[in-house]
């Protein structure tokens, strides 16, 4: 960032100054665990030193664990209030088109996922900001993505009015990965509206599942995982292009799609290209080889 003002710098300028370059972070250098609100005061203040700090550490491939970002409670309330409120709706499919997409759930099986960009299987529950607002979720979890948002130079409300006729929506994400089957593939996420990976955390390894789960490829090419620094109510955050997955859980046990203690949960928050574009900017499958 020699060419920037260091006395001056902003979230914006830093990372407008990183992406210049064409080389983006593939690998994990450094898993680091932070206290959720310290993260947020100095993210508040924008100090130009922690700025600098922080950026160059997240674009050379470190991720962070926030510690306490959600309450236990809140999540706990997130997986009941989610499940329940779709168990007797039908599976169903919508494309983000600006004439109908409403708020939708998916059983993803292993068969059905081969269809997606990345192999998967999972259960997942769909909810965007111009539906109703029925499980009162958008604004909690607003609070939070406000902060991050902030982190990856955007203004604090970017992208929450939109609508898919503006081309860029967000969009909450909750996943159950049930046992046995559940995983995603090694991808990298798209990064040009969202620079980061954004997650939350709903389940806890040694108490709903005592294998797999998230993992990144570190600089020497090795899995990485996650699960022993997390508990239910951390956030995650990591450039949108170092390498990650989730690995199937309780590998010896039968899933249960009707189960809501099955498997691991997971929240995810996406500012994405909706389906009114032609070529949508989405996620990248990676060869593990």
């Amino acid at each position: 960032m020699s060419n920037l003002n260091l006395n001056n710098l902003t979230f914006k300028t830093a990372w407008l100054e990183l992406l210049k370059t064409e080389k983006l972070p593939k690998r994990l250098r450094n898993l680091i665990v932070i206290d959720y609100k310290e993260l947020k005061e100095k993210v508040l203040k924008e100090e130009s030193k922690f700025v600098e700090e922080f950026t160059n550490s997240v674009f050379s491939g470190d991720c962070y664990i926030m510690k306490k970002t959600f309450t236990k409670e809140f999540m706990e309330d997130l997986k009941i209030k989610t499940f329940n409120h779709f168990k007797d709706k039908p599976s169903t499919f919508h494309k983000i088109l600006e004439n109908y997409c409403p708020d939708f759930h998916r059983i993803i099986t292993k068969e059905t996922g081969l269809k997606y960009a990345c192999k998967c299987c999972r259960h997942s529950f769909y909810f965007f900001p111009w539906n109703k607002d029925e499980l009162k979720i958008f604004e909690p979890i607003n609070e939070k993505w406000r902060i991050i948002k902030k982190m990856m130079g955007l203004k604090f409300n970017e992208y929450e009015s939109n609508t898919p006729k503006d081309k860029i929506v967000d969009r909450i994400q909750v996943v159950q990965y049930p046992s046995r089957d559940g995983f995603i593939e090694l991808h990298e996420d798209p990064y040009k509206f969202q620079k980061f990976i954004i997650c939350g955390y709903m389940s806890k390894k040694g108490k709903d599942y005592n294998d797999g789960g998230v993992y990144f490829i570190d600089q020497k090419g090795s899995e990485i995982n996650a699960e022993d620094s997390i508990d239910v109510g951390d956030g995650g955050i990591g450039f949108a292009t170092v390498q990650h997955g989730v690995a199937p859980v309780n590998k010896n046990k039968e899933l249960n799609w009707n189960d809501i203690n099955d498997g691991r949960w997971f929240l995810g928050l996406y500012s994405i290209h909706s389906d009114e574009v032609k070529d949508r900017h989405t996620l990248t499958p990676v060869n593990k080889n």
